[in-house]
């Protein structure tokens, strides 16, 4: 049972979610670094969304769009938890990414105190819930990694994590620790939880592409999960120390 604070956290999170939240596909989508957007580019993509609700009904459906009463109200919850570990409150929304499946993170927001925008590509969640084992989990890890994205928003990481580089590799790499942190937090929190599912989802989202929007090797990728597991699950440090030690982690590859 949530609690009325985790519904309407929940709630907030979730604000943006529904089909009002797409992207008019008439128009052409260039954007640039990784899966950050920044907010003239995020316009388009958040133009049609829904306005703020709070949600303090712990019966009303929190995200309606999935169509499954009980995921919503485990990831409205998972997502509580969340801001709770990183110290960010973004929107969330589905969008249209009929043009490649995808997530991003953008500063850009339509609630006010919000930390920004999580939008998550429609397609994306489709073939992410299509998956055998832990489909939730897998959604998870995309979420964190952009709330990792968010953090890196609010902290103004960006400019330290590409400087002199070609790629956006470090910046997509420690958003990928930040998960993996999460993941660890997590697993001490609930030791059933498969935090291995981030580590694999993530080495699933690798590549070996040699243009600017490289976000890392399988390997690099899941390596960057574990390391950043391993400072929650093992090292039990705080999250404002994992922000640097994966700053450090990220500037030694």
């Amino acid at each position: 049972m949530l609690t009325r604070r985790e519904t309407i956290l929940g709630g907030a999170l979730t604000l943006l979610w529904g089909n009002t939240c797409a992207y008019a596909q008439s128009s052409a989508r260039t954007h640039g670094f990784g899966c950050m957007l920044e907010p003239q580019e995020a316009g388009p993509f958040l133009v049609t969304a829904t306005e703020p609700q709070l949600f303090d009904n712990p019966q009303r459906t929190l995200i309606t769009s999935s169509g499954d009463r009980e995921f919503d109200v485990a990831l409205a919850h998972s997502l509580s938890r969340m801001t709770d570990i990183f110290g960010v409150l973004p929107g969330f929304c589905f969008y249209d990414d009929y043009d490649g499946e995808n997530a991003m993170a953008t500063i850009a927001t339509k609630m006010r105190r919000a930390d920004g925008t999580v939008m998550y590509g429609k397609r994306y969640f489709v073939r992410a819930m299509a998956q055998r084992e832990n489909p939730e989990v897998a959604v998870l890890s995309t979420c964190a990694h952009e709330f990792g994205h968010i953090v890196q928003y609010k902290l103004k990481l960006q400019n330290r994590l590409t400087a002199g580089q070609a790629t956006v590799k470090r910046l997509e790499l420690h958003a990928d620790f930040l998960a993996g942190y999460f993941a660890g937090a997590r697993k001490l929190e609930k030791p059933e939880f498969p935090a291995a599912v981030f580590a694999t989802d993530r080495y699933a989202a690798g590549d070996y592409v040699k243009d600017q929007s490289h976000h890392g090797t399988p390997e690099e990728r899941a390596a960057a999960v574990v390391r950043g597991f391993e400072t929650a699950y093992r090292e039990r440090r705080g999250f404002s120390d994992a922000i640097g030690i994966g700053v450090n982690y990220v500037e030694r590859l």
